[in-house]
């Protein structure tokens, strides 16, 4: 088969296991504990925001009262005077020149503040922000300026305790000039708008303009049958997570440790290393548990994540006693990651028979968004697109990351369809069928891809949608919009959206595996976890690949020992880890039955092997113990092939220890890396006509995870995932004082958190293919559910009132608006 007309990249992405064995004794059995259950559950796990050592200070950061000011004086006489008081940090401090934040210094984008990759590969970018620029007006530790209210600048202060660090931070005297600011981005590109950042841009309030294209949609909507128009917006919403963001370090002499509270670490390490001139082997890095990131702790950039390592870092050094810098419950709403605020218009051209043609999208964004396009590159067959996209600055809150970066191409792919399927009358799961595909082809050349790679040619969306079907009763639910009032007096409505399920679209992993001289197991690696059950999950794959019992193999994460794995991010944590862990294990595995079967060689004796005048391959392993495949009868346990050769003191032969490295695609969409495995949601929904409340009475999800490692864990990601995407549909916003710029609702009280009871009926239903590019054939699920869920509540509630609420999120009010517009035109108004 011609590889150049299946579109091969020319660097091999496929490392997949193509060809995945049906039974499995450990890995996808439901019922295996969580290992850090008992921990968790039982109050004794510790978190860094639990760290405490003897000595330590705390330390706080000013935050900003306004939405945009600059200090004009400054004066921190009276905080220090303040018994108790250690050390201020000061803006104008000559150690915090050149400690800007900008990642770890690789390709730069200013709208992402990180290096972005999803376009890099296959977009036109135009920045209007140098990287000096951003050096010197945007990426500070601690600045002059406020770009937004919370925003900490001035001075931080380290005390002996958290209350005396809060009164101090009271005591600092700030002459403030307030200057103009904007809160929307719409705003903030009209002629003669204030600037909302000067600093690194004094002619306008462009960040960034990006131009994706794939084929000619001007041609595409020529060729269509109907061409439509249609406007939305998705306002911003806050990570709102657990535990608020703290770090810990100690200086001692030329060495320092650091308790982190990271999804990156280890990038949080490298860029500590940077800024404060240190190797990095002078450095020791802990990661206690992690109380939820959503994302929000991971970017390499923000202040929360890696600005609070620099004040402790210096702090410590200078007091020469622990720090830990902390946050308080609204710190962590202002500064942790909130989605954008995006404004964004469609074209959309169709033929009759539901295919789609053309697809325009033009978004804008407030600092950073989502460019809107993506899933159509990468799920649909769809061969015209064309994204106009442009980050506009403002003076809200830091946009990145939000349990996925995906937030907006989720949506615009689910209003597109959703669309395009009412405008034609039809079934929107016949619509999404006709449609499917990758990078434009449609799905024989995606058969035909799968063939030659070793995947099965399974039509996972095919799959999904028949599961997804019978779960809710769909052919015999759905109806036209508007059309079914319940004896209750509510709208009945019915809601269907799609897209691909999330894969490992990069990623580096090591980690080794150490067999000790009684036939147990540690996995050496470190890694955060914030709570998605990598430790279980890693164990489960050793003790599968060696023949092990589950509790014979530990995984601790915490700590440092010379072996990184892949962050939790993107969706990538065990779909690139896996194969490390897997491999490594495979390794260690051989070396066993080599020791099984080798004679222990010393200079005067020769001690024969347990299993003599036999080879490895005459050996394999279960429950621990070694057999041999001829004669099951005849078996050693593992500790007794070890212990004699093994032992750290006596012993005559190496430990049992192998490791592996795994590098596993490159950041962002790599084209010919097709993706294989879809997802599929259902949603019923009843709506009040008198309140415009909105009662979600069911909703399935249906996740091709490829191979699911723990079923329990995949099913948690979608109990987590409905409660936070109904909750981002129906209430979640970031809500900003137009007059202030103040943040109104920056607390877990106003700002409205959906949770399992605001919901009837969840269905999580799982599909294993085997077509994802991870070990085993898996994909990942930790993103996706949260993401996609905002759109087929949408849906639903179209489907109910007859009329769309294309503003996120679907409130009341919105919805009242909806439903009065929707009499209107059946002319039913009285």
């Amino acid at each position: 088969m011609d590889k150049k007309k299946l579109g091969i990249m020319e660097i091999e992405p496929l490392v997949c296991d193509r060809y995945i064995q049906d039974e499995f004794s450990i890995i996808g059995k439901r019922g295996i504990q969580r290992m850090c259950g008992k921990e968790k559950a039982g109050g004794r796990a510790e978190y860094t925001r639990d760290v405490k050592l003897p000595g330590m200070l705390y330390c706080r950061i000013l935050p900003s009262p306004y939405a945009h000011a600059r200090i004009k004086s400054m004066s921190t006489e009276r905080a220090e005077a303040l018994p108790g008081v250690r050390a201020v940090l000061r803006y104008d401090d000559p150690e915090l020149e050149d400690k800007a934040l900008f990642g770890l210094e690789t390709k730069f984008n200013a709208g992402h503040l990180a290096s972005d990759g999803q376009a890099f590969y296959h977009g036109k970018e135009e920045l209007a922000v140098t990287l000096e620029q951003w050096k010197q007006g945007a990426g500070r530790v601690l600045d002059g300026v406020a770009w937004w209210e919370g925003h900490p600048v001035g001075a931080a202060v380290a005390a002996d305790t958290p209350e005396l660090a809060e009164e101090a931070l009271t005591l600092i005297d700030i002459e403030w000039e307030e200057l103009p600011f904007l809160l929307n981005p719409m705003e903030a590109l009209k002629p003669g708008a204030p600037l909302a950042a000067p600093e690194i841009n004094s002619k306008n309030n462009i960040i960034r303009k990006l131009k994706i294209e794939h084929g000619d949609v001007e041609k595409g909507f020529k060729e269509a049958d109907q061409v439509i128009k249609f406007d939305a917006r998705r306002r911003p919403y806050s990570v709102a997570d657990a535990e608020p963001m703290s770090d810990v370090i100690l200086w001692r002499g030329d060495n320092v440790e650091i308790w982190a509270h990271q999804q990156q670490a280890y990038d949080g390490k490298i860029i500590f290393a940077m800024k404060m001139g240190l190797p990095l082997n002078k450095i020791k890095l802990h990661v206690p548990y992690q109380g939820s990131q959503f994302g929000g702790g991971g970017n390499p950039m923000m202040h929360h994540t890696h600005g609070v390592h620099i004040i402790s870092g210096i702090l410590s050094k200078r007091t020469g006693r622990p720090v830990k810098t902390f946050y308080n419950r609204r710190d962590n709403f202002y500064n942790l990651s909130q989605d954008a605020d995006c404004f964004t218009t469609f074209k959309v051209g169709f033929k009759n028979d539901g295919t789609i043609t053309a697809v325009k999208i033009d978004n804008i964004c407030a600092k950073m968004g989502q460019y809107g396009i993506d899933h159509f590159e990468e799920n649909t067959r769809i061969p015209n697109l064309l994204l106009n996209y442009l980050e506009a600055n403002t003076n809200i809150a830091p946009a990145y990351w939000f349990r996925c970066e995906q937030n907006h191409n989720a949506l615009c792919l689910s209003l597109v369809f959703e669309h395009v399927a009412d405008a034609l009358g039809m079934d929107p799961t016949i619509v999404a069928l006709k449609n499917d595909g990758a990078e434009g082809h449609d799905m024989e050349y995606l058969s035909k891809f799968k063939k030659e790679h070793g995947f099965p040619d399974r039509d996972s969306l095919a799959e999904a949608i028949e599961l997804g079907k019978k779960a809710i009763d769909w052919d015999k639910k759905w109806h036209k919009p508007g059309a079914k009032v319940l004896p209750n007096g509510k709208l009945h409505g019915m809601g269907f959206t799609w897209t691909h399920e999330w894969d490992d679209t990069r990623g580096v992993s090591c980690a080794g595996v150490l067999m000790h001289c009684d036939g147990t197991v540690d996995i050496l690696s470190q890694k955060s976890d914030c709570g998605l059950n990598a430790i279980t999950t890693h164990c489960q794959i050793v003790a599968e690949e060696m023949g092990l019992r589950l509790e014979d193999v530990n995984f601790r994460c915490f700590e440092e020992v010379g072996f990184q794995m892949m962050t939790p991010d993107g969706s990538c944590n065990l779909a690139v880890d896996a194969y490390v862990t897997r491999n490594a294990a495979r390794e260690a595995k051989q070396k066993l039955l080599e020791y099984a079967t080798t004679p222990i060689k010393l200079i005067d004796i020769e001690y024969p092997p347990v299993f003599p005048n036999n080879y490895p391959d005459d050996l394999d392993v279960k429950d621990s113990v070694v057999y041999l495949k001829a004669d099951p009868s005849k078996n050693v346990p593992v500790a007794e092939v070890v212990k004699r050769a093994t032992l750290n003191q006596g012993g005559t032969q190496a430990p049992i220890f192998a490791w592996n490295w795994h590098r596993q695609g490159r950041y962002g969409t790599e084209k010919g890396r097709h993706r294989l495995c879809r997802e599929a949601y259902f949603a019923e929904v009843e709506v009040d006509p008198g309140t415009g409340g909105v009662e979600v009475k069911k909703i399935v999800n249906i996740n091709d995870v490829g191979k699911a490692i723990s079923p329990e864990t995949c099913e948690g990601q979608q109990y987590g995932g409905d409660y936070m995407g109904i909750g981002r549909a129906l209430a979640e916003e970031v809500v900003y004082d137009p007059k202030t710029g103040v943040r109104l609702n920056a607390n877990l009280l106003d700002y409205k958190v959906w949770t399992m009871r605001d919901i009837d009926t969840t269905v999580n239903l799982l599909l294993e293919t085997g077509m994802g590019y991870g070990a085993y054939g898996l994909n990942g699920i930790g993103e996706c559910i949260a993401t996609v869920v905002p759109g087929v509540i949408g849906a639903a509630i179209y489907n109910a009132i007859g009329e769309w609420v294309d503003d996120h999120p679907m409130t009341p009010d919105k919805v009242l608006k909806a439903i009065s517009k929707a009499k209107a035109k059946r002319g039913d108004v009285k």
